[in-house]
């Protein structure tokens, strides 16, 4: 059942990259609100997460996502003050908003053995599905603004998709304190 899941959202969120790709490209406001709802969702599994798992190394893990999620939102809402641009909803941002919301919803049905594996599977698969967003928003955003926190926030991500790769590696292996 949970490969099930996890397959379905492999396929949800290749369906929101060919989507993004298809679509017109973005306004900076509309990248900024696709990067918004992301940091959002990574927030809400990140406290998911502190709720379920008993794993150390995952809470730590959990906890930095929420902070640095929320820190580059407090960015976004700085920078939207600043320059009176808006984070504006796109066909891009709703569509995350839904797989967020799936992908929640199949966190929560985990079993207490299974949860932190698909955790982690969900955050490798979001986390570097994020970073090439990030990195296609930074080609074209027109705002140097918009551009300057995308690179700023980008190396956060990157370091986010290792660290859920490294403890991937780790997640059921003998002697590690979980």
């Amino acid at each position: 059942m949970k490969r099930i899941g996890i397959a379905a959202a492999l396929v949800l969120l290749l369906m929101w990259t060919a989507r993004a790709q298809a679509d017109e490209p973005l306004t900076d406001g509309q990248m900024l609100g696709v990067v918004f709802v992301a940091n959002q969702a990574e927030i809400a599994a990140g406290n998911l997460a502190l709720r379920r798992t008993r794993s150390y190394s995952l809470k730590v893990f959990a906890n930095r996502l929420i902070s640095e999620h929320g820190q580059v939102n407090q960015e976004i809402a700085a920078l939207t003050q600043r320059t009176g641009a808006q984070p504006q909803r796109s066909p891009t941002s709703d569509a995350l908003a839904k797989q967020s919301m799936d992908d929640l919803a199949a966190l929560e049905d985990a079993g207490s053995y299974d949860f932190d594996e698909a955790y982690l599977d969900r955050e490798v698969v979001f986390l570097q599905k994020l970073v090439n967003s990030v990195d296609g928003y930074i080609r074209s955003a027109r705002s140097a603004d918009v551009r300057t926190l995308l690179i700023r926030s980008r190396p956060s991500f990157i370091f986010h998709l290792d660290q859920a790769h490294r403890l991937q590696l780790t997640i059921g292996s003998p002697g590690l304190r979980r």
